[in-house]
């Protein structure tokens, strides 16, 4: 065990429509009205549950890495509005269309003075990580398994590693997966 771990809050974008706007691409596509609930549910639990969820205190993110495409910057925006103070965003281009190994190239780079960071992308790089960084013997396995890592999907994650730099698979306990519809008051 790890003196002290790292915390990472993973999550997939909201659903989006399925067809980009006129003149668009895939990148353009823009949140489904149920991505938008999705997202604004999730950004009002946030609000709500303050540092933690059911963490016992687990730190809120201090730097959000965003995959630039228009699905995730809106999730993003819309989940972490009322998040005080709010992490630093960043838009890594290689997020959108992206292997696992993008994002965890970003991770590493973190400094180590960052105890928590999130990460919203996209499928099939999110349920990879959720998976992947797992520790074989983590009950989180299971769960994602039989739960999926659907749109506005979160994991949240106790990484043990001293450094981000040390990131790797099967060094991390699932402490949640939310996911949607989400449950207010």
């Amino acid at each position: 065990m790890v003196e002290v771990g790292r915390t990472l809050w993973l999550l997939r974008h909201a659903k989006s429509v399925a067809d980009p706007p006129e003149g668009g691409d895939d990148f353009d596509r823009e949140l489904a009205p149920r991505g938008r609930r999705d997202a604004k549910a999730l950004g009002r639990f946030f609000a709500q549950h303050g540092t933690g969820f059911s963490l016992g205190g687990e730190p809120l993110p201090q730097v959000a890495f965003v995959s630039p495409s228009a699905r995730t910057m809106a999730t993003a925006d819309l989940v972490l509005e009322g998040v005080a103070p709010p992490p630093r965003r960043t838009s890594p281009a290689d997020l959108y269309g992206g292997d696992p190994e993008a994002v965890l190239r970003h991770l590493r780079r973190l400094d180590d003075g960052v105890t928590s960071a999130m990460v919203v992308g996209h499928n099939p790089v999110a349920q990879w990580l959720a998976l992947e960084l797992l520790d074989i013997d983590d009950e989180g396995r299971d769960e994602i398994v039989r739960r999926g890592f659907p749109t506005c999907a979160l994991g949240i994650y106790r990484l043990e590693v001293a450094r981000w730099a040390d990131v790797k698979g099967q060094c991390a306990v699932l402490f949640d997966l939310l996911t949607p519809p989400f449950e207010e008051g």
